[in-house]
């Protein structure tokens, strides 16, 4: 017998909007580099959570997780570059904007995401939670690297469960499910 598994993760997911202020950022960031591996539009997103490879058979115990997020919709501001640098690769990003009310409410998701997925014996990333969207990873240049972020607002009214797969060569996002947050 073949187990089937996917690759998931738990994601905000953006409007073509906030992508294409995303996309600007990420411009400035491919004008001053030399080479890099730029998130391609499409997969432009926000993650809470990532799940990695997953038996078929665990998908609806997480439907029913994604059924229990419990939140209004709200705004959190992105207002900041970065780069994490690990084995001297780059990886470059826009963060939220530290203490913003719109950051807890994200944090807070996260962490019922993360408790409530460790119950059902998931495992997750134990690093703490750091909201930010991926520009670019590998990302080489010649000079330092001057990148700034004129304050984009994220409106956060949907949590969407993701599989990622290689469909050819490009990494391919898609959305298996959605949870919609409650209106003001």
């Amino acid at each position: 017998m073949v187990e089937c598994a996917v690759r998931l993760f738990i994601a905000i997911n953006f409007s073509d909007d906030i992508k294409n202020l995303i996309l600007k950022i990420q411009q400035r960031l491919r004008s001053q580099s030399t080479r890099g591996s730029f998130t391609r539009p499409e997969n432009l997103h926000l993650t809470l959570a990532f799940l990695g490879v997953t038996p078929e058979e665990k998908l609806n115990g997480l439907f029913t997780i994604m059924d229990n997020i419990k939140s209004p919709s709200f705004d959190v501001p992105f207002c900041r570059t970065g780069c994490f640098t690990h084995s001297r690769k780059e990886l470059w990003w826009i963060g939220a904007e530290q203490g913003s009310p719109g950051l807890s409410c994200l944090k807070s998701i996260h962490d019922k995401l993360i408790r409530d997925l460790l119950d059902a014996g998931f495992s997750v990333d134990s690093r703490p939670f750091n909201a930010h969207i991926t520009l670019a990873r590998e990302v080489k240049h010649l000079d330092p690297i001057t990148l700034d972020c004129p304050e984009i607002i994220l409106k956060v009214s949907r949590v969407s469960l993701m599989k990622s797969e290689h469909l050819g060569r490009v990494m391919t996002y898609t959305e298996l499910m959605v949870r919609d947050l409650t209106h003001d």
